[in-house]
């Protein structure tokens, strides 16, 4: 792959980010699928920025000490949205459901902590898309939670949906297809103007991708 074909792909991901912000189903469709074609050309890309002798800055949650001292132990699903997604007029940004009740002095350290962050991390592609994203309970009590992966989250989207192979024809391996009823979980949960989490944190991805290799144009 040269930097002509990157140009192009770049091109090609910018025009379904802006089709996918109407939050329009095919429209999402389309936009998940060649996001997934990003994650097939992650090696390609690792390798044009050191032979181009770029360094990558990614934006990477940073994840609140404060609110994971208060939420040790407890079983919780978080999605960081750290660099915000625009709809209608809001950003959506922090979405986190915990299974148990807080009590007042945790509500009031969780507000203090305020809403997540990013920051600027020199990864390679790779590396980033390999980062975790979405925190979700696990079935290990001594570990409650496990963090699924750009990756894997924009993989068995694509899949799930149908945006990369017909519904009910993927042939993905098994270590995938168990993170299935996790992303199938994420895509019921309705955030702002009725639309899936899913929506966000791949229009966040997008975006985010965007904005990083801007450096190869």
């Amino acid at each position: 792959m040269d930097i002509e074909q990157v140009r192009l792909q770049y091109q090609r991901l910018d025009r379904h980010y802006q089709g996918a912000l109407t939050k329009d189903s095919i429209s999402f469709l389309d936009f998940s699928h060649t996001l997934r074609v990003w994650v097939d050309m992650k090696s390609l890309i690792d390798t044009l920025a050191q032979s181009q002798g770029i360094e990558l800055e990614l934006n990477n949650v940073v994840r609140k000490k404060e609110a994971q001292k208060i939420l040790k132990g407890s079983k919780y699903v978080y999605l960081p949205l750290g660099s915000g997604v625009p709809s209608r007029g809001v950003e959506v940004r922090g979405v986190r459901i915990i299974n148990r009740a807080l009590n007042p002095e945790e509500i009031k350290k969780l507000y203090e902590a305020g809403l997540p962050e990013v920051q600027k991390a020199k990864l390679t592609f790779s590396q980033w898309l390999a980062s975790g994203i979405y925190d979700v309970p696990s079935e290990n009590e001594k570990h409650p939670k496990f963090t699924i992966s750009r990756e894997i989250l924009i993989k068995r989207v694509a899949n799930i949906l149908g945006a990369s192979h017909p519904h009910g024809t993927d042939n993905s391996d098994a270590t995938e297809n168990r993170f299935d009823p996790y992303v199938i979980d994420l895509h019921q949960l309705i955030l702002a103007d009725g639309y899936p989490a899913t929506y966000y944190q791949l229009l966040e991805i997008g975006k985010d991708i965007l904005q990083a290799i801007k450096l190869f144009m």
